[in-house]
């Protein structure tokens, strides 16, 4: 499809899957597997915010769940997190492009949470886009985490019950972004993975067998050709 016939999604969400298989394959640890999908991660970012004009990219980077892994492996990914994704930060900034998490602070070690807070400081003033990284993060946490802070408005009395609305739901989430129009999965999973299940209830879903240290840029085209052909009715009978 030629680019110009392509349309770009506001909001892409990727959840980035495939990194121990791919290491499997290759009678590797897993460590060579998650830094080879941190390599990607940058690539994918950059081009897709930077260089194909998605407005927002959000990333699930490590679920709350995952804490259940091999602890030298989560530490090893905790080390990447700290020391590494620092790099993403300073070139997004160099491109005016804002940094943000999603998730639970609570259980991230605070070498992990240092280097986030500098990452949203180093980029808080940028508007041209957002790169919303999910690290500690699951949608029904993010629910429940919502509802209490609602319940607690309406028990102290600055809220009414009568005027919760959905805005009302999306303002007392991780984050107020827009919904998510497109949602990829790598490695050939076709689950959402307790991952913005809010977010996307008028998502386009595209899962590739591709895993995620082989899904290049061309592999991010395609995915972005598949949601060009969508119609998307949005629950209507007009063409979106």
């Amino acid at each position: 499809m030629p680019n110009e016939e392509l349309r770009i999604p506001q909001h892409v969400a990727i959840i980035v899957d495939g990194n121990r298989r791919w290491a499997r394959q290759r009678f590797m640890p897993a460590s060579v597997g998650h830094k080879a999908g941190f390599d990607r991660l940058k690539e994918i970012t950059r081009y897709a915010v930077g260089d194909r004009g998605v407005k927002v990219l959000s990333l699930y980077v490590f679920s709350t769940e995952n804490f259940s892994r091999d602890a030298k492996e989560v530490g090893y990914l905790m080390d990447l997190f700290a020391n590494n994704f620092r790099t993403i930060a300073e070139e997004m900034n160099e491109r005016g492009c804002q940094v943000l998490f999603s998730g639970r602070r609570e259980g991230l070690q605070q070498r992990v949470l240092d280097a986030m807070d500098y990452m949203m400081e180093l980029t808080k003033d940028n508007k041209k886009g957002i790169v919303n990284f999910c690290l500690n993060y699951g949608s029904r946490a993010e629910l429940t985490d919502a509802v209490r802070a609602i319940a607690g408005e309406v028990q102290q009395g600055s809220l009414t019950p009568e005027q919760i609305d959905e805005k009302i739901i999306e303002s007392h989430l991780y984050r107020d972004l827009p919904p998510v129009d497109l949602m990829i999965r790598t490695s050939g999973e076709e689950r959402l993975s307790n991952f913005l299940l809010w977010q996307c209830a008028y998502a386009e879903f595209y899962f590739t067998p591709v895993l995620f240290p082989d899904f290049d840029k061309p592999c991010f085209d395609k995915a972005l050709e598949e949601y060009s052909r969508r119609d998307r009715r949005m629950g209507g009978n007009t063409k979106k």
